[in-house]
Protein backbone atom coordinates (compact mmCIF):
# COMPACT_ATOMS: atom_id res chain seq x y z
CA UNK A 1 0.00 0.00 0.00
CA UNK A 2 1.13 3.38 -1.00
CA UNK A 3 1.72 5.50 2.36
CA UNK A 4 0.45 8.83 1.24
CA UNK A 5 -2.53 9.96 -0.93
CA UNK A 6 -3.32 13.24 -2.48
CA UNK A 7 -6.28 13.98 -3.88
CA UNK A 8 -7.28 16.98 -6.29
CA UNK A 9 -10.36 18.92 -5.04
CA UNK A 10 -12.02 20.96 -8.49
CA UNK A 11 -12.99 18.38 -11.15
CA UNK A 12 -12.39 15.21 -8.75
CA UNK A 13 -13.90 16.10 -5.77
CA UNK A 14 -16.28 18.76 -6.39
CA UNK A 15 -17.92 19.85 -9.40
CA UNK A 16 -16.69 23.51 -8.88
CA UNK A 17 -17.16 24.49 -12.73
CA UNK A 18 -20.56 26.49 -11.89
CA UNK A 19 -19.14 28.37 -8.97
CA UNK A 20 -15.64 29.19 -11.09
CA UNK A 21 -18.27 30.66 -13.94
CA UNK A 22 -20.05 33.22 -11.16
CA UNK A 23 -17.19 33.82 -9.18
CA UNK A 24 -14.84 34.84 -12.25
CA UNK A 25 -17.78 36.36 -14.63
CA UNK A 26 -18.05 38.52 -11.16
CA UNK A 27 -13.98 39.15 -10.93
CA UNK A 28 -13.73 39.91 -14.28
CA UNK A 29 -16.68 42.36 -15.02
CA UNK A 30 -17.67 43.82 -12.30
CA UNK A 31 -14.51 43.98 -10.25
CA UNK A 32 -12.22 45.04 -13.55
CA UNK A 33 -14.35 46.31 -16.27
CA UNK A 34 -16.73 48.22 -13.82
CA UNK A 35 -19.93 46.50 -15.80
CA UNK A 36 -23.37 46.08 -14.14
CA UNK A 37 -23.54 41.89 -14.68
CA UNK A 38 -27.88 41.84 -15.86
CA UNK A 39 -27.53 38.32 -17.84
CA UNK A 40 -25.20 35.83 -19.31
CA UNK A 41 -25.09 35.03 -22.78
CA UNK A 42 -25.38 30.64 -22.81
CA UNK A 43 -22.66 31.32 -25.11
CA UNK A 44 -19.77 32.98 -22.80
CA UNK A 45 -20.46 29.92 -20.87
CA UNK A 46 -20.39 26.79 -22.92
CA UNK A 47 -17.20 28.16 -23.82
CA UNK A 48 -15.95 29.06 -20.39
CA UNK A 49 -17.05 25.12 -19.75
CA UNK A 50 -15.22 23.91 -22.78
CA UNK A 51 -12.03 25.50 -22.03
CA UNK A 52 -12.04 24.51 -18.11
CA UNK A 53 -9.54 21.87 -18.70
CA UNK A 54 -6.78 23.99 -19.27
CA UNK A 55 -6.84 25.34 -15.77
CA UNK A 56 -4.37 24.96 -13.52
CA UNK A 57 -5.13 27.90 -10.88
CA UNK A 58 -7.34 30.29 -10.15
CA UNK A 59 -6.07 33.50 -11.76
CA UNK A 60 -6.72 31.21 -15.20
CA UNK A 61 -10.67 31.49 -14.78
CA UNK A 62 -10.68 35.49 -15.27
CA UNK A 63 -8.19 35.01 -18.12
CA UNK A 64 -10.76 32.89 -19.63
CA UNK A 65 -13.70 35.68 -19.28
CA UNK A 66 -10.90 37.43 -20.74
CA UNK A 67 -10.51 35.48 -23.80
CA UNK A 68 -14.48 34.98 -24.18
CA UNK A 69 -14.34 38.98 -24.07
CA UNK A 70 -11.79 39.50 -26.87
CA UNK A 71 -13.05 36.38 -28.84
CA UNK A 72 -9.89 34.07 -28.21
CA UNK A 73 -10.09 30.73 -28.68
CA UNK A 74 -8.16 27.60 -27.09
CA UNK A 75 -8.48 24.08 -28.35
CA UNK A 76 -5.23 23.23 -26.59
CA UNK A 77 -3.14 23.86 -23.62
CA UNK A 78 -0.29 24.98 -25.79
CA UNK A 79 -2.71 27.84 -26.94
CA UNK A 80 -4.16 28.07 -23.59
CA UNK A 81 -0.39 28.83 -21.76
CA UNK A 82 0.44 30.81 -24.97
CA UNK A 83 -2.49 33.29 -23.50
CA UNK A 84 -1.31 33.20 -19.94
CA UNK A 85 2.12 34.11 -21.07
CA UNK A 86 0.40 37.42 -23.22
CA UNK A 87 -0.74 38.37 -20.42
CA UNK A 88 1.99 38.59 -18.49
CA UNK A 89 2.89 38.12 -14.70
CA UNK A 90 1.56 40.89 -13.38
CA UNK A 91 -1.83 40.63 -15.01
CA UNK A 92 -2.40 36.79 -13.60
CA UNK A 93 -1.68 38.02 -10.19
CA UNK A 94 -4.14 40.87 -10.32
CA UNK A 95 -6.86 38.00 -12.46
CA UNK A 96 -5.93 35.95 -9.00
CA UNK A 97 -6.55 38.49 -6.27
CA UNK A 98 -9.49 39.96 -7.69
CA UNK A 99 -10.81 36.13 -8.26
CA UNK A 100 -10.49 35.28 -4.98
CA UNK A 101 -11.93 38.84 -3.89
CA UNK A 102 -15.27 37.88 -5.64
CA UNK A 103 -15.43 34.82 -4.01
CA UNK A 104 -15.13 36.33 -0.86
CA UNK A 105 -17.47 38.93 -1.10
CA UNK A 106 -20.04 35.92 -2.62
CA UNK A 107 -19.54 33.86 0.99
CA UNK A 108 -20.40 37.21 2.54
CA UNK A 109 -23.12 38.74 0.88
CA UNK A 110 -25.03 35.27 -0.43
CA UNK A 111 -22.95 32.59 1.66
CA UNK A 112 -25.67 29.55 1.24
CA UNK A 113 -25.65 30.44 -2.71
CA UNK A 114 -22.20 30.36 -3.74
CA UNK A 115 -22.13 27.24 -1.18
CA UNK A 116 -24.91 25.48 -2.97
CA UNK A 117 -23.03 25.83 -6.15
CA UNK A 118 -20.30 23.88 -4.89
CA UNK A 119 -22.12 19.81 -5.61
CA UNK A 120 -19.82 16.94 -4.71
CA UNK A 121 -19.10 14.16 -7.27
CA UNK A 122 -21.62 11.26 -6.64
CA UNK A 123 -19.78 9.38 -3.79
CA UNK A 124 -17.39 11.61 -2.70
CA UNK A 125 -19.64 12.10 0.41
CA UNK A 126 -19.35 8.57 1.06
CA UNK A 127 -15.72 8.31 0.45
CA UNK A 128 -14.24 11.33 2.20
CA UNK A 129 -15.64 11.11 5.82
CA UNK A 130 -14.17 7.37 5.92
CA UNK A 131 -10.43 8.64 5.46
CA UNK A 132 -11.18 12.23 7.01
CA UNK A 133 -9.28 11.31 9.63
CA UNK A 134 -6.17 9.78 7.92
CA UNK A 135 -2.76 11.63 8.62
CA UNK A 136 -1.57 10.83 5.35
CA UNK A 137 -4.38 11.41 3.13
CA UNK A 138 -4.24 15.04 1.74
CA UNK A 139 -6.48 16.96 -0.28
CA UNK A 140 -3.84 19.03 -2.71
CA UNK A 141 -4.93 21.77 -4.56
CA UNK A 142 -4.82 25.04 -6.20
CA UNK A 143 -8.00 26.41 -4.52
CA UNK A 144 -7.16 27.71 -1.25
CA UNK A 145 -7.99 26.05 1.86
CA UNK A 146 -10.50 27.77 3.58
CA UNK A 147 -12.65 27.67 0.46
CA UNK A 148 -12.28 24.06 1.01
CA UNK A 149 -13.07 23.36 4.26
CA UNK A 150 -16.04 25.92 3.85
CA UNK A 151 -17.55 23.29 0.97
CA UNK A 152 -16.40 20.38 3.04
CA UNK A 153 -18.41 21.62 6.07
CA UNK A 154 -21.56 22.82 3.81
CA UNK A 155 -21.79 19.19 2.79
CA UNK A 156 -21.33 17.66 6.22
CA UNK A 157 -17.48 16.63 5.77
CA UNK A 158 -15.28 18.08 8.70
CA UNK A 159 -11.55 17.62 7.53
CA UNK A 160 -8.77 18.89 9.19
CA UNK A 161 -7.49 22.28 7.47
CA UNK A 162 -3.48 21.20 7.68
CA UNK A 163 -4.20 18.31 5.78
CA UNK A 164 -5.73 20.71 2.48
CA UNK A 165 -2.46 21.71 0.76
CA UNK A 166 -2.28 24.65 -1.50
CA UNK A 167 0.56 24.55 -3.66
CA UNK A 168 1.31 28.58 -4.54
CA UNK A 169 4.45 28.88 -6.57
CA UNK A 170 5.49 25.41 -6.17
CA UNK A 171 3.83 22.32 -8.69
CA UNK A 172 2.18 19.85 -6.90
CA UNK A 173 4.58 17.50 -7.65
CA UNK A 174 7.19 19.51 -5.08
CA UNK A 175 3.98 19.23 -2.59
CA UNK A 176 3.71 15.80 -2.73
CA UNK A 177 7.75 15.29 -2.29
CA UNK A 178 8.23 17.12 0.47
CA UNK A 179 4.97 15.31 2.62
CA UNK A 180 6.18 12.03 1.10
CA UNK A 181 9.86 12.66 1.93
CA UNK A 182 12.77 10.93 -0.25
CA UNK A 183 11.79 7.69 -1.35
CA UNK A 184 8.34 7.90 0.13
CA UNK A 185 5.54 6.50 -1.66
CA UNK A 186 2.60 8.31 -3.05
CA UNK A 187 -0.64 8.03 -5.22
CA UNK A 188 -2.28 11.21 -6.54
CA UNK A 189 -5.16 11.48 -8.75
CA UNK A 190 -6.33 14.62 -10.70
CA UNK A 191 -8.30 15.56 -13.77
CA UNK A 192 -5.45 18.43 -15.00
CA UNK A 193 -3.32 15.94 -17.08
CA UNK A 194 -0.16 18.60 -16.86
CA UNK A 195 0.04 18.36 -13.40
CA UNK A 196 0.05 14.72 -13.63
CA UNK A 197 2.80 14.09 -16.66
CA UNK A 198 4.95 16.40 -13.95
CA UNK A 199 4.80 14.31 -11.26
CA UNK A 200 4.89 11.11 -12.63
CA UNK A 201 8.78 11.65 -13.40
CA UNK A 202 9.04 10.35 -9.52
CA UNK A 203 8.63 6.89 -10.02
CA UNK A 204 7.64 6.85 -6.59
CA UNK A 205 4.41 8.70 -7.08
CA UNK A 206 1.45 6.71 -8.78
CA UNK A 207 -0.59 8.97 -11.07
CA UNK A 208 -4.06 8.58 -12.24
CA UNK A 209 -6.23 10.77 -14.57
CA UNK A 210 -10.14 10.99 -13.27
CA UNK A 211 -12.68 10.48 -16.03
CA UNK A 212 -15.48 12.40 -14.47
CA UNK A 213 -14.05 15.67 -14.04
CA UNK A 214 -13.01 18.27 -16.26
CA UNK A 215 -11.09 16.56 -19.36
CA UNK A 216 -10.18 16.30 -22.26
CA UNK A 217 -11.00 13.96 -24.80
CA UNK A 218 -7.25 13.02 -26.11
CA UNK A 219 -6.47 13.07 -22.46
CA UNK A 220 -8.97 9.93 -22.18
CA UNK A 221 -7.23 8.40 -25.02
CA UNK A 222 -3.34 8.92 -23.77
CA UNK A 223 -1.25 6.42 -22.47
CA UNK A 224 1.11 8.10 -20.45
CA UNK A 225 -0.94 8.47 -17.18
CA UNK A 226 -3.51 5.40 -16.85
CA UNK A 227 -7.50 6.87 -16.60
CA UNK A 228 -9.71 5.42 -13.77
CA UNK A 229 -13.40 5.96 -13.12
CA UNK A 230 -15.09 6.50 -10.04
CA UNK A 231 -15.09 2.74 -8.92
CA UNK A 232 -11.27 2.67 -9.65
CA UNK A 233 -11.12 5.67 -6.94
CA UNK A 234 -13.11 3.75 -4.56
CA UNK A 235 -10.46 0.58 -4.88
CA UNK A 236 -7.86 2.89 -4.59
CA UNK A 237 -9.14 4.55 -1.65
CA UNK A 238 -10.13 1.69 0.64
CA UNK A 239 -6.40 0.71 1.95
CA UNK A 240 -6.82 4.65 3.66
CA UNK A 241 -10.46 4.12 5.45
CA UNK A 242 -9.94 4.95 8.80
CA UNK A 243 -13.26 3.01 9.12
CA UNK A 244 -16.15 1.25 6.85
Amino acid sequence: MARYFFLDFDGVVCDSIPECFVSSCKAYRELILGETINAVPLRDRNLFYAYRPFIRSGEDYPLIQDMIRRGVSADSQEVFDAEIIRAGGEKMNNYGRLFYQAREEFLAQDRGYWLDLNPLFPGMADILPKVADNENFYILSTKKPPFIREILSHHGINWDIERVLYPGEKTKKEVIESVAGPGGEAVFVDDQLDHLLIASANKNIICRLANWGYVKKAWLEQKNIPVIGPGDLARLVSPFFTFV
